[in-house]
């Protein structure tokens, strides 16, 4: 039995040894997906009503019964331990789980003596692996018809990642920034702001980073580019920090770069692809 690797940032992907398996049902892989992110064992009961809520107690434990027999039909045996109450993935299983090590990555930075408002050199290694485990949203693509349940988990899953990978985005953007690595940070910027085109936040660092690189015709274009947008979805205006730095830029008074002591040191950037560690 080899290391079983399971993708759950963007599309729903389970490989063994770099093959990938294929798993009968949707609902088979939402279990696989809840068992691998919560990995204590679950009442039986528990897990029927979350992927069949609308099935009784006995129809529910037969479904169940039926997709726990699918998951180990594609997995193999090894993975599942289940009694006639409980079931699980075991514990000792050699399971690697992209959202498992994301959170691991971001929980270095807790670490590194500052608040967690800030940044600092060391922070750029752990955020850049954890953003390069981001292939896309939680379980991306996949619904369950008929599960209302599994798809409330779902989406507050998703959204809390989310959240956390548009935080990372941004203390990259700030840690790069105050090396004075324009381009690294407009590039996260970018992906930042892919996330929400009408959250400012990452419109105003564009214009800075862009206007910082010497860009001023890109730093005034992407103050157009976010004015347009919020007129055209929200209609409103941009806000009034927003239209102070478009100000600045416009008339050459822009504040210079906020490079701290702390990061005058020359930085070994490393670029992390979405690809389990080695073992």
């Amino acid at each position: 039995m080899g290391q079983l690797h399971l993708y759950l940032l963007g599309a729903p992907r389970v490989e063994c040894e770099g093959v990938p398996i294929q798993v009968d049902t949707r609902k088979a892989i939402a279990l696989l997906a809840y068992l691998a992110v919560h990995r204590e064992p679950h009442q039986r009961d528990a897990l029927a009503t979350l992927l069949w809520s609308e099935h009784d107690r006995t129809h529910g434990r037969t479904a169940l019964r039926r997709t726990l027999y699918a998951l180990r039909k594609a997995v193999g045996d090894g993975w599942l331990v289940a009694d006639r109450e409980r079931a699980g993935l075991d514990p000792s299983a050699d399971l690697w789980l992209d959202v498992e090590h994301f959170h691991r990555y971001l929980g270095e930075l807790r670490g590194h003596g500052h608040p967690s408002a800030d940044v600092c050199p060391d922070c750029i290694p752990p955020l850049t692996a954890a953003a390069g485990l981001y292939r896309g949203d939680f379980m991306e693509g996949f619904g369950l018809k008929d599960s209302l349940n599994f798809d409330e988990w779902q989406y507050f899953q998703a959204d809390a990642l989310r959240r956390a990978y548009a935080g990372a985005l941004g203390r990259l953007v700030q840690c790069h920034s105050a090396q004075g690595a324009f381009a690294l940070a407009i590039n996260y910027t970018k992906r930042w702001l892919a996330l929400d085109v009408l959250d400012e936040a990452p419109h105003r660092w564009l214009m800075q980073l862009y206007a910082w690189a010497g860009q001023r015709s890109a730093a005034l274009r992407q103050y157009a580019m976010c004015a347009q947008v919020l007129e055209s979805e929200l209609g409103t205006s941009p806000q009034g920090a927003t239209i102070e730095l478009y100000q600045a830029i416009e008339s050459g008074t822009v504040r210079a770069p906020p490079i701290g002591p702390r990061f005058q040191r020359v930085i070994e950037t490393i670029e992390v692809q979405p690809q389990p560690p080695p073992t």
